[in-house]
């Protein structure tokens, strides 16, 4: 008896183990895809709050440049806030709320879901954390929604005073993370 040198089993091993990996790639990104949720579920609710409420960001952090839009970009909102809670111009809450509960979140009327809105930020000493807009406290059910806002001298200047008492010994931009917690009743 004896054995032939046949390197083809070398290629069918290699093959198999490629093969192998492209299946499991495939397989980890299907499974962290956001839209896999079978309907009829809870978190199809949540995740569609979810949507909803980062659109909602998106479209409120627009370019200072789209003249057409009666809407003032969230730059100018967050540099005009003068550092107190519901002290923002009543105009961008009717905003966020149109925005926000204008469409149809799976069938529930604006009055089934509530919002608050938040900014963080670092205020020369440590990161502080201001409820700027809120309609109540959150359920266990909320779901959360960032932007991020770089105030730069041009806007700290145009801004309000607060943000020229905190940029006042540290000269740099300031960073706010605009928080939107939405939660349905």
């Amino acid at each position: 008896m004896s054995l032939h040198d046949d390197r083809r089993g070398q290629i069918y091993t290699i093959e198999g183990v490629v093969a192998s990996f492209i299946l499991l790639s495939v397989l980890l990104f299907i499974l962290q895809s956001n839209s896999i949720i079978v309907p009829q579920t809870e978190r199809s609710i949540d995740m569609k709050l979810y949507e909803q409420a980062s659109d909602t960001l998106i479209n409120l952090d627009r370019s200072d440049n789209d003249s057409w839009s009666p809407i003032l970009p969230l730059k100018t909102y967050v540099a005009n806030w003068n550092g107190t809670t519901g002290t923002l111009t009543p105009q961008l809450e009717q905003n966020i709320t149109a925005m926000l509960l204008g469409q149809n979140v799976t069938a529930m009327t604006p009055g089934q879901v509530q919002y608050n809105l938040e900014f963080t930020y670092n205020n020369s000493t440590a990161m502080n954390h201001s409820v700027v807009i809120s309609h109540g406290v959150p359920t266990d059910n909320s779901v959360t929604a960032t932007r991020i806002i770089t105030l730069n001298d041009q806007d700290i200047a145009g801004g309000s005073t607060f943000w020229k008492t905190i940029n006042a010994t540290r000269k740099q931009p300031e960073v706010v993370e605009v928080k939107i917690i939405c939660w349905y009743l």
